[in-house]
């Protein structure tokens, strides 16, 4: 076969022209180690949302429900029973209560409350071996409400008061 009909050949299938064809062929011509290196651009930092809208009303109640479910999927993969849930909520509302000057200049979180989740998490070193700890659990839950709801004391009071509801109907 013909160059000549090669390349028509390949124009046709892949709407090339001639001229591609031709740099193509120096281009697999050439060693490799003499071809001209790829470089990569450097890529633009994604523009980051912040989770919810402190502002916006409609906004903040969809972020409660996410916080909310992601706070009950979280207590059912801890597999706590009543008594310990009612200790935890009642510990890290009172965390919150008395750590709120520490809170309160975080920035809006950008990240899911689930993400949240494994970065709320405190160091295990304290408890040692007893990590199934109500106290455990009390510090994580109050540290992630603390990074899920800036500044918003009544909807901490309020997650915590329909989570207790909420387990209680369980």
């Amino acid at each position: 076969m013909k160059a000549g009909v090669l390349s028509g050949v390949l124009e046709r299938l892949q709407n090339l022209t001639l001229v591609t064809v031709r740099w193509d062929r120096k281009f697999l011509a050439t060693p490799k180690h003499l071809r001209p290196v790829k470089k990569e651009r450097p890529k633009k930092p994604k523009k980051v949302d912040p989770a919810y809208s402190p502002d916006d009303p409609d906004s903040v109640e969809r972020h409660f429900r996410r916080v909310s479910n992601a706070l009950k999927v979280w207590l059912a993969e801890e597999r706590m029973v009543l008594n310990e849930i009612e200790y935890v909520l009642y510990e890290a509302g009172k965390r919150l209560y008395f750590g709120w000057g520490k809170v309160k200049d975080l920035p809006v979180p950008v990240q899911r409350p689930m993400e949240l989740l494994n970065v709320a998490r405190p160091d295990g070193a304290a408890w040692g071996d007893f990590i199934p700890n109500p106290d455990f659990w009390a510090d994580w839950l109050a540290r992630w409400m603390a990074l899920c709801w800036l500044r918003q004391h009544e909807l901490h009071q309020r997650l915590l008061k329909e989570t207790s509801h909420w387990a209680r109907s369980q």
